[in-house]
Order: structure tokens, then sequence, then C-alpha cells
């Protein structure tokens, strides 16, 4: 037993229940413990009690109005995040206390002092709560950054249980999470992380399993903060929320939401079978300060210099230009669905008699390739083409004759980026980035004094969660001396619309970001994902839906398994 301190490492402990750990729950405290940045110095055990109680009384005190519900839970509902991880294998060699706190009015729960006083002998830096109930009094108060719990839900609309449910059921687009601190306020603890995803809303496992996945890292994200910036990244208030409390649903909210499932599943798969993305990119003469300056900009169709495909089972998307030697150069991905890859293509355009040069393939790669970055260094053009499926982030160089796409070097390696985006700020180069588990979720962004250099982590990556807003939608651009950031809301479909973000701080240490605007899709597009200012044009594309045959022979032989 002891409080003694380690430099750069903090102490925490657990609350967990006897019989040990979801497996959200253990992922999440072994990224504490396999980071070296913090170290569990004491296990804080629930001592339940068993009621015992006789047929006629469990008859009786059964809330049979929520039959479908608890049978359904018990029976059908097997997140692969709750399967159970018994105490014994976590423990280690870690001390245990056991804990019997005292019910102060329906709910509240209460530490007994001679429980406080010893884990105050252990001298933990805070308390990851897996356990116990609605907790108050000075076990809030008795670790220097206090008790950390999760919620699964946004709390300004959703409070109480169950957790990433009542998302599906009111057609909430998307499904949050929070990291709080928490305080004596009811639902109103100090948030430290806040992320949005998408609703999963064909399946309540699978939404409540991405939403825990996708925030189970944050306890070490707030750790990482509180080493590196020698303070911590918390409010001094708790958040107000005046959003309703749910309980269990009753029969009839369930029968209702079971039904909503199943005709939700039946769209989704006739969607996935029937229906595939065609994108098309396109040329309109535009400005960075049209889209800033009018919360109305309007792309028009019929002004717009298409390019596109033309095949049903193949679509030209992620559209990048740059200027060069009064001319646009344009790349491009080129996907084809019977391949089910893409390669990157390459042409000129006039902007005097808006006519597009021959098209030719610049760079195809055993794997798939897309969103090809370009960035002007010197006189050279480069490219950095999205590799996710390969594993690192490679640079190529453009042969400006030839349009080929030349390998240059790899720039990160064993980094699985998707939509890699450079940006040269205040002397530094930043590369924004999603990761392969978060594609349209985290964002993230690791930087480098110089292109030759290594690059690694920002502080505070990932820096957002956000479906909404999160995702690359093209290269940075500048406005009257301002920096603004493209990205994606893919909150209600993939590439839905395109949010412009100012970039109020960046620096090897912070980041922070302002929504000003936001870009729809043309009339008849269902999705915009990517814009690029050159010359006098904006460079952009637009989703439609409709049947690819080879799509449709490609999702029929995965769901057989062929």
């Amino acid at each position: 037993m002891t409080g003694e301190k380690h430099e750069n490492v903090i102490r925490f402990a657990v609350m967990a229940r006897s019989e040990g750990l979801q497996k959200w729950q253990m992922e999440s405290y072994n990224a504490l413990i396999n980071s070296g940045l913090a170290e569990n110095v004491l296990w804080i055990i629930e001592d339940e009690e068993v009621a015992v109680q006789s047929w006629t009384a469990r008859v009786s005190a059964y809330p049979w109005r929520k039959l479908i519900f608890r049978k359904y839970y018990k029976h059908f509902f097997k997140p692969e995040s709750f399967k159970r991880v018994s105490f014994d294998e976590v423990r280690g060699e870690i001390p245990v206390i056991n804990c019997k706190t005292l019910r102060k009015g329906k709910y509240s729960e209460y530490f007994e002092e001679s429980d406080l006083n010893k884990i105050s002998r252990y001298a933990p830096d805070f308390i990851l709560k897996f356990g116990f109930g609605i907790i108050k009094g000075e076990i809030l108060t008795c670790t220097p950054y206090g008790v950390w719990s999760f919620h699964h839900g946004d709390e300004q609309k959703y409070r109480g249980v169950p957790p990433a449910f009542h998302e599906i059921v009111r057609n909430d687009p998307v499904t949050a999470s929070i990291l709080q601190r928490l305080t004596e306020t009811l639902d109103g603890g100090v948030i430290l992380r806040k992320g949005f995803f998408k609703t999963i809303n064909h399946s309540w496992s699978a939404n409540l399993d991405q939403a825990l996945k996708l925030s189970l890292n944050w306890p070490l994200d707030v750790c990482r903060e509180i080493i590196s910036q020698k303070s911590f990244p918390a409010a001094s208030e708790g958040v107000k929320t005046l959003a309703p409390v749910y309980k269990e649903p009753e029969n009839l909210t369930m029968t209702q939401f079971l039904v909503k499932v199943f005709v939700n599943k039946i769209r989704f798969h006739f969607s996935e079978i029937f229906l595939s993305e065609n994108w098309e990119t396109g040329l309109v003469e535009a400005l960075p300060g049209d889209l800033l300056e009018s919360d109305s900009f309007v792309v028009h169709p019929q002004k717009v210099s298409w390019l596109r495909a033309g095949l049903r089972n193949r679509y030209w998307a992620d559209s990048f230009a740059i200027e060069h030697k009064n001319k646009l150069l344009l790349l491009f991905e080129n996907y084809d669905y019977r391949k089910q890859k893409a390669e990157i293509h390459a042409t000129w355009f006039d902007e005097n008699d808006k006519t597009f040069g021959e098209i030719k393939s610049a760079l195809n790669e055993e794997w798939h390739l897309s969103y090809p970055f370009i960035q002007m260094i010197g006189d050279d053009i480069y490219c950095i083409p999205e590799s996710l499926g390969h594993g690192s982030v490679e640079l190529y160089k453009l042969d400006t004759g030839t349009l080929k796409l030349n390998h240059s070097r790899t720039l990160i390696p064993g980094l699985q980026a998707a939509d890699g985006t450079l940006v040269y700020h205040q002397n530094h180069w930043y590369f924004f980035f999603t990761p392969a588990h978060a594609t349209n979720t985290e964002l993230h962004i690791w930087h480098s004094e110089t292109l030759d250099g290594t690059f690694v982590p920002h502080t505070l990556t990932p820096v957002k969660s956000n479906a909404g807003n999160a995702r690359p939608a093209g290269p940075f651009f500048t406005c009257d001396g301002k920096l603004y950031r493209p990205a994606q809301d893919s909150s209600r479909t993939y590439g839905g619309r395109i949010i412009i973000n100012e970039i109020k701080l960046l620096t090897e240490d912070d980041f922070l970001e302002e929504t000003v605007n936001v870009l729809m899709p043309p009339a008849g597009y269902s999705g915009i994902h990517n814009i690029s200012f050159a010359g006098k044009h904006m460079f952009f594309d637009s989703k439609k839906y409709r049947f690819s045959p080879a799509a449709f022979r490609h999702q029929i032989m995965r769901r057989l398994k062929l």
C-alpha cells in the first residue's frame, strides 16, 4: 500500500462490479495500462447484497408492463462489447477494497468515511467508474481529478436508460457518448470528452457497440492531455440539461421499436443490394469567399462543367485541382465496381474555353486508391493518395508531361489514414486524417517540422469525434488571411454535405476550429464530400444512387459468402 507518485504517470482507481468487467471496459482499462502513462493502484469493488424473495413476491413485483423489453434484453440483446471478463482475470496483484454504500433517498449512494479513508491512502489521481449506482458525497472530490464516468447518449437529449436505444426510436441521425467528471448534480457532470456517431438504426446492438468502442480510449486521451499540458482539461462547472429522463421502455414502445428496427433492416439491405453510390465530378466558377460570404451558396447543376464516368459500374469522385501554367490540373478517383477498387486519373482543364483534355490513368496500385491530395512544393507537384488498405502514407511526384504519378517515398509508415490532408501552417507541417477504425468519426492530426522529418501524433489526437464534422473533405484554403478546413458531414448519409470550419488555433499541442458555413449538394444529388479551389473554379463531386450490376453481384456473393 503506497501513495508514492511517479513523474508523468497518472494514478487511478477503478470502481467495478464483483463479477468483473465488460469487454469494452476491459479494453478501456488496458488502453490506460498499456500506454505507460497511467497506473492502476486500487480496485474498488461493489459489495452487493442479493435479496432472496419468494416466487410469489417476485411475480407480484415483476414489471409486467416492461415484459417485452426484459425478455428481449435477456435473450436477444447480445452486444459484443457486453461479453464479461471475470474479475480474477483482470485483478493481478493490485489491492482490492470492498465497499458497501449507504442509500439515501431513492437512488443516491454514499461511501462510508472508513472506505473513503482507505481510498485516499492509495492516492489515486482519479477514479474510473465501471460499477456502483448514482454516487454522491465526498467520493466525488476525494481525488484531484474526481470520478470519471461514461454516458452513452447525448445528455442534452437523452438521460436514463437504455443507452443508444432512443436514438433509433426517435429517428435521431446521430448517437452520442460522453466521458464526464461526476458532480453532485445528476446528469450535470463536467464533460471531458464528447463524440457523435452515425446512428445504426437497423440494429440496437450494433449502435451501442459502436458508441462503446469509439469512446473507450477517452480516459487515456484525457490522461495524455493532463501530462502534456500540465493541467486538467475540464470546465469549472457541469453541464445544464433539461432532457427527459427515460426508463425501460414499456410493451407498446418496445413493440413499436421492434417493428421499426425490422423495417429499417429491410431498407438497409435493399439499399446495399440494389442502390449503389454513383459520384460525378465537375467544376463551377466559385472562389472561397463565395462560400463564406453567403449562407445560401448553391451549386446550380446547369452552371457546372461536368466530368462524368458515364458508366453503371464506374464512378469518378474525390476531386482535387491545382493551377499550373495557366491551366487547371485535375486529379480524381476512378472507382470500378467490378474490381472493387479504384485508381487515380488525371486531366487538364482550360478555364477560358471550359474544355477538358485527355483523361489519363495517373496511378494504379495493387491496393485501392482514392482521395488524391495534391500539394505544390517549389516547382514540383506531389500527391498523397489515400492508401488505407496498404497500411502506410505514400508520397508520389507528378510528371506533368505524362500525367503519371511516380513513387517518391513513404511519408508515414504503418499508418492507416483515410482522406489524408496536408497543410503547412506557421512553419510546420500538419497531416489531418481519419483512422481505419473510425473513418467517418475521429479526426486525427500528426505533425512534423519538415516534410522529410518524422511525423508524430498531435498532443490532443483524436482532436474530434463527430460523424458530422470530422473527416476531411478536400484541401485547406485561405481567405482574408484566415485558414479554413472543409469536413464531411456523414451523420445522415456518407458524404451528405460539407462543413466549412475556420481554424482558430493550430499548434503542436492545441487545436480549435469553428463551423462557419455549410455547402449542400446540388439539386437532384444526395451528397457532396470533396471540394478543391484552383484558379477561378471550385472542383467538387456529387452523389446519386443507381443500380450497378457489378455492385449487385458483389453484394449477393458477399451475403452468400461465395
